[in-house]
């Protein structure tokens, strides 16, 4: 059977065909090779002069200029709690009273001692008189005379000894009443009345703790480095500057106590600021940003701290050339000083750094000014 085969002039007309159908069916989009990207827009402004104090930042403790441990010298039942949890206390004041009952007595017992002591005296004294008069009359003897004063003397040891034994019972008295030996914030009591204490143990009868509050102190771990430099000055910087998270505006403090030598395991040295923290609003444990001022205050640029990128290890800034054209700079940074960031090296004051749309541009890419060069 003979097989017939299309010809290739019915194939090409049925696929220009189908293209030209096909075509029809969506929107025709046009496309011009020799089209660019829009030119972005960005805002540009110039580094910000200022007087800039090169300064020491260190996480520092605050701590009391005072704490005290609040324990009884004496064995005894708590009596009575003279203060409110979380008082302030001033020196001197009641804050325990142990039952004074038997110490009391003991107090009485040795007064009664020390009465009996003097009459004793008095009559040894009586009869020292009338001994030495005979003696001196012929009618007693020399040992007699020798017995009756070492009587008189052994009767005023015996006053002394019971003076002694009437102060340790008025002492042991005044030591059932605990009062406060600073003056400061108090915190809870630790044992309720009606319990027994137990005294005169750094172990045990904790009653509560007592620290002062104004002053304070920050404590930070200088390095090495850092302690040369502070060294090199002629003078230590008057005023530290303190800031606390969470509290408005910073403190000034001073040094009051540099430490005697470096830490060998850690190589740091220990320096202390004080705090007058007169209204009393930091509370001692709280961690606290130390700044130390190094040096005389040295002209620095400062730029947004927003403005700068970092390539890997390196930190950037963008800027726009004369040309118009966004190029990186590499700069070395100092610390932030009034909110902006400060610019050790890298740049110069008439640099036009691209402060917002930087996300938008590379570096080589042509940009337009939104705004004219301004202060940073």
């Amino acid at each position: 059977m003979k097989q017939i085969h299309p010809s290739a002039s019915a194939i090409l007309f049925v696929a220009i065909t189908s293209a030209a159908v096909l075509s029809g069916c969506g929107p025709s989009k046009t496309v011009s090779p020799g089209s660019a990207q829009p030119i972005a827009t960005v805002t540009v402004a110039a580094p910000e002069k200022s007087m800039v104090q090169e300064t020491l930042d260190y996480t520092g403790r605050i701590e009391p200029s005072q704490r005290v441990e609040v324990r009884s010298r004496l064995s005894g039942y708590l009596q009575a709690i003279k203060f409110r949890d979380g008082q302030q206390v001033k020196a001197g004041d009641p804050l325990f009273v142990i039952d004074q009952r038997p110490f009391a007595i003991a107090r009485d017992r040795a007064q009664a001692n020390f009465a009996q002591a003097i009459v004793r005296q008095k009559l040894a004294l009586k009869q020292l008189a009338r001994i030495t008069h005979l003696q001196q009359s012929g009618a007693s003897s020399s040992d007699e005379l020798d017995r009756i004063r070492s009587e008189f003397e052994g009767a005023q040891a015996a006053v002394l000894l019971s003076q002694a034994e009437l102060r340790s019972a008025d002492l042991e008295l005044s030591f059932a009443t605990i009062k406060s030996p600073i003056s400061g914030t108090v915190s809870d009591h630790r044992v309720d009345i009606g319990n027994y204490v137990v005294g005169g143990t750094a172990q045990g009868g904790l009653l509560t703790t007592i620290v002062a509050q104004s002053p304070l102190r920050a404590t930070v771990d200088l390095s090495e480095y850092d302690f040369a430099r502070l060294r090199q000055q002629k003078q230590l910087p008057e005023r530290i500057q303190i800031r606390l998270d969470g509290v408005t505006g910073t403190q000034v403090g001073t040094i009051d106590f540099i430490d005697n030598e470096i830490s060998a395991r850690s190589g740091t040295l220990r320096l202390r600021t004080s705090i007058a923290n007169v209204d009393k609003t930091i509370k001692p444990g709280s961690f606290a940003h130390v700044r130390i001022p190094v040096g005389a205050p040295e002209e620095k640029l400062l730029v947004p701290d927003s403005a700068i990128q970092s390539d890997q290890t390196k930190k950037l800034v963008l800027v726009v050339d004369a040309n118009g054209k966004v190029a990186p700079k590499r700069v070395e940074l100092g610390g932030l000083y009034n909110g902006k960031r400060v610019v050790l090296s890298g740049l110069s004051a008439d640099d036009k750094i691209i402060v917002s749309g930087a996300q938008r541009v590379r570096p080589g890419d042509s940009v337009k000014l939104s705004t004219p060069v301004t202060g940073a």
